[in-house]
């Protein structure tokens, strides 16, 4: 939302000149600015605008950081310096932002000029566009007083951050700014990147459309610094001028995409969302319109009136869900990081603080916050949303009270097990195993109690389960086993271990010591993937088990003995 509200700023840019700056003429040889607006359609030449100056016609600015709103007609600016030295001093002037379209500087010392540089976003990108920074004149000041013309004219709000200082000094800072805003953009690209993930691991389209919002922040920001036109499109001021406006309705449409997305407002049928629609929509053809046509100042209007409107409607709706969501509340949230940074870039330019590139550029320090609030929001809803569903899935393929696999599960992935070609001709067994007098475990101490036996059972299996093995709970108080890869004399150990496990492991329930055992049934074949197979394994199992119950509960049929006296295999 960076330039949403910084935007904000250039709207309250669009009237007379406020006082704008930190501190008045900060830069030691500045003795006076002056400036004046030219008011004729036809340019003043350099001749003429010191006759206006010498008959008085400009007005003294108290401040270096000057601001003109959006004007038709260029500004002349006219700095009034000293040098105490015998020597010339090597200097940088800053004389313009990074979106003027023409910036003439003159140096005029006696009535002379020493030096005359043209330069602007209307013509190809040069050495003196310093993105960010903005137009950048080094210059050789000569001894004694000299005065420094400058012309500018812009059909983007006209901002000036006169500055004159150390060339080296300056380098430093340049070097400062351009690390500041790379550690800015790397955040922000950082987290576009990470929802795009998001949303191609989740599927979910918030996370989408905040890589859309941020994103386009990111292209409009890029170009309205001037980073776009000095290493991407030098040779097209055209594309320059016209992107950007472009750029900020592409943003505030997004924007709103993004807000009706995270409040998860319906899509056909709400209202608002329509309206959303129509407005964005609307806002999207007049701006490229008038692009197409080549209406600069009306596209730069259509830009600053929706990107202000849109913001409005963002805090409006936040507002009116702030009691209905939490998520509003953290979109409130966020949107006051980024409105406290517009009101440090509003005293900034107003020069009620001292101005500095930070307190400037405080909109963008406070999008970046917005961002990582917004950013930590949506990653940790969609992280919500992924655990309900990974929850979904797994409720709907395990049993919640013992946490083994469902019967649906177990049949459906030990089919796909016997039918695999790697199992064909392999042995494999299957255990049945049923809690010995069950109902008079609920009868006598609830079914509390008898939940807490299932789950009691569920746990001493698992701790015998062995890799590869297929366990579920069957229904009621049953538990299937596919053993595969297992004979059947193994598979009848395996099933006296589990017995022996049950039978020495009470439950303590209620600081009572409750005697639980279990009786077992084991099939066995060998696995020629027929599909019926599952099925006949689970009834011979079954058989086996009522003989165990028959036989006194507590054991395991057929038993080892049975199995040590070669009992055939077709009935096992």
């Amino acid at each position: 939302m960076v330039l949403r509200r910084f935007f904000i700023l250039l709207l309250l840019l669009a009237v007379p000149l406020w006082p704008s700056a930190a501190a008045p003429l900060a830069d030691s040889l500045i003795t006076t600015i002056e400036h004046l607006e030219e008011d004729t359609s036809t340019p003043l030449s350099l001749l003429q605008a010191q006759q206006q100056f010498a008959q008085g016609n400009a007005t003294t600015a108290d401040y270096q950081f000057l601001t003109f709103g959006i004007k038709e007609h260029a500004t002349w600016v006219k700095i009034s310096t000293h040098n105490p030295s015998t020597r010339a001093l090597r200097k940088r002037l800053t004389a313009a932002q990074t979106w003027v379209e023409s910036v003439d500087v003159y140096l005029v010392k006696e009535q002379q000029i020493l030096y005359h540089w043209h330069s602007g976003d209307g013509q190809m990108a040069d050495n003196h566009l310093v993105p960010t920074l903005g137009y950048v004149f080094d210059m050789e000041l000569p001894s004694g007083d000299s005065d420094i013309y400058i012309r500018a004219a812009s059909l983007d709000p006209l901002v000036m951050p006169i500055s004159l200082t150390n060339v080296y000094e300056a380098r430093a800072l340049q070097t400062k700014v351009h690390v500041s805003m790379g550690v800015l953009y790397g955040i922000l690209m950082a987290l576009v990147g990470f929802n795009l993930l998001l949303y191609a691991t989740l599927k979910h389209s918030v996370a989408l459309h905040y890589s859309l919002y941020i994103g386009c922040f990111l292209v409009m920001n890029f170009g309205y610094e001037g980073f776009a036109f000095s290493w991407l499109y030098p040779h097209s001021s055209s594309f320059q001028n016209y992107s950007t406006l472009f750029f900020m309705v592409l943003h505030g449409a997004s924007g709103l995409l993004f807000v009706c997305s995270y409040l998860q407002i319906p899509l056909n049928k709400s209202r608002f969302r329509q309206w959303v629609t129509s407005y964005s929509i609307l806002g999207l053809i007049a701006s490229a319109t008038t692009v197409v046509l080549q209406l600069h100042i009306l596209t730069a209007w259509i830009a600053f009136g929706f990107i202000s409107l849109t913001t409005l409607i963002m805090i409006v709706v936040a507002l009116l869900n702030v009691a209905k969501s939490v998520d509003a509340r953290y979109l409130l949230l966020a949107v006051s990081f980024s409105m406290l940074g517009l009101l440090a870039s509003s005293l900034s330019v107003l020069g009620v603080i001292p101005y500095s590139f930070y307190a400037y550029h405080g909109a963008e320090f406070g999008v970046v916050s917005e961002a990582i609030i917004l950013a930590i929001v949506v990653a940790f809803r969609l992280r919500n949303i992924e655990q309900e569903r990974i929850s979904a899935q797994y409720l709907a393929t395990h049993d919640p009270l013992t946490r083994l696999s469902n019967r649906r599960a177990f049949e459906a992935a030990a089919r796909e097990f016997l039918q695999q070609p790697a199992n064909i001709n392999k042995p494999v067994s299957f255990i049945m195993m049923d809690i010995d007098h069950f109902k008079a475990i609920n009868d006598s101490y609830g079914h509390h109690v008898g939940d807490q036996a299932l789950y009691h059972i569920a746990t001493l299996m698992g701790y015998q389960y062995r890799k590869g093995d297929t366990m579920a709970r069957w229904g009621g108080e049953e538990v299937a086993i596919l053993l595969p890869n297992t004979q059947l004399a193994a598979a009848v150990r395996y099933a006296e271990q589990l017995r022996l496990s049950v039978q020495n492991s009470p439950l303590i329930a209620e600081s009572q010591r409750i005697h639980i055992t279990a009786s077992f049934g084991v099939s066995f074949c060998v696995n020629h993937g027929q599909t019926e197979i599952l099925h006949d394994l689970y009834i011979r199992a079954d058989k086996w088990l009522y003989r165990a119950k028959n036989k006194g509960r507590n054991r395991v049929e057929p038993s080892v003995d049975e199995v040590n006296a070669s009992v055939p295999l077709a009935i096992l």
